[in-house]
């Protein structure tokens, strides 16, 4: 477990995983029993996936999702994703989830996360400069919406 005042980052227990599905935005049964499943093995990677569980004074709040493909990625280095429950945004919650993912990381090996958001979350954008992550470029056009390009900036923590 990792601790920064009243947030923590810790294994899941399996009595969250539906208040996970629902703070990860997963709604088809299909894809909510297969982000379940990912969680059924706690202190587990699942295939490329790490999942570990951001609270706030022991209730869950966000879902931080780390991301290892040995075939597209070098050994210690991982992507994060991070997703925060709606009444928790704006509060610190992304900072604190930055913040403790990247000691996790350092704990278990890593020397590198890096992290991506779109250019319009200006919340996201403030959360990695305030955890000290640093920019690294604009990624052009990443995600496709309707027929619109939309950049993403992306920012990585190292050793």
């Amino acid at each position: 477990m990792t601790d920064s005042g009243n947030y923590q980052l810790r294994d899941y227990r399996i009595d969250e995983a539906e208040l996970a599905c629902d703070i990860r935005g997963i709604s088809g049964l299909e894809a909510r029993n297969a982000f379940i499943d990912r969680l059924a093995r706690p202190s587990q990677w699942a295939g490329h996936y790490r999942h570990l569980a951001l609270t706030f004074n022991e209730i869950l709040v966000g879902d931080i999702q780390l991301r290892h493909c040995p075939e597209t990625m070098p050994p210690g280095a991982a992507h994060i994703g991070i997703d925060v429950e709606e009444t928790y945004r704006g509060k610190g919650a992304g900072t604190q989830a930055l913040r403790l993912a990247w000691e996790w990381a350092k704990a278990n090996g890593f020397h590198r996360v890096e992290g991506s958001t779109d250019e319009s979350n200006i919340a996201m954008q403030k959360a990695f400069e305030k955890a000290g992550w640093h920019f690294e470029g604009r990624q052009k056009k990443l995600f496709m919406s309707d027929g619109i390009g939309h950049d993403y900036l992306s920012y990585a923590i190292t050793i």
